[in-house]
């Protein structure tokens, strides 16, 4: 969809955007309904009607808003590359504007097939840049031949969202950590 030209239409979608944002992070999806988006930003109902056919659409726009797919780094170094990665994941889910949306759209996911496959999108997306920087370090030889580069994904992860999932702040150093433990455990 081309952006609106109307300055009126553009401000409108952006409090919408906005307010949908917010209130995601508040309630997550199930909390987020046209009606709630309404009266949150006191724009009529009508009209979110005109620009988004319901929910599932308000919360695709939102989330393709703040939805920013990591660099591929290249510092020279596996674990430069890692510790980039994986600091800058850690600070995605627990700072910034998609901080309190990563768990809404696991949530909705399970419930809606367009969500679903939002959630599928932008996990292969940001998968794909860790997939191609632990196999360019197996091609250095910073990695044994047969690593797994899903596995040390994995590895690399999860406790990122555990962590956020259970204690709130995933840290630099928890990162840095986190990466050298994962170096070690596929050491020569």
């Amino acid at each position: 969809m081309s952006p609106p030209t109307d300055p009126r239409v553009r401000r409108t979608r952006a409090l919408v955007i906005d307010t949908v944002l917010t209130l995601l992070a508040e309630r997550g999806v199930a909390g987020t309904t046209v009606e709630a988006v309404a009266e949150r930003s006191g724009v009529a109902k009508t009209t979110i009607y005109r620009h988004w056919d319901g929910q599932a659409a308000l919360v695709l726009d939102a989330f393709a808003g703040v939805r920013r797919p990591p660099e591929d780094p290249d510092t020279g170094t596996l674990r430069g590359d890692l510790l980039a990665l994986v600091s800058g994941l850690a600070a995605a889910v627990s700072h910034g504007p998609a901080a309190g949306l990563w768990f809404a759209l696991v949530d909705a996911a399970e419930r809606d097939p367009r969500l679903r496959e939002l959630h599928r999108r932008e996990a292969e997306s940001r998968h794909g840049v860790i997939l191609r920087v632990v196999e360019r370090g197996v091609a250095r030889g910073e990695l044994p031949r047969g690593t797994d580069p899903a596995e040390v994904l994995d590895l690399l992860a999860g406790p990122i969202f555990y962590r956020r999932a259970n204690s709130g702040d995933v840290d630099r150093c928890f990162a840095e950590r986190l990466v050298d433990l994962a170096l070690r455990a596929y050491a020569r």
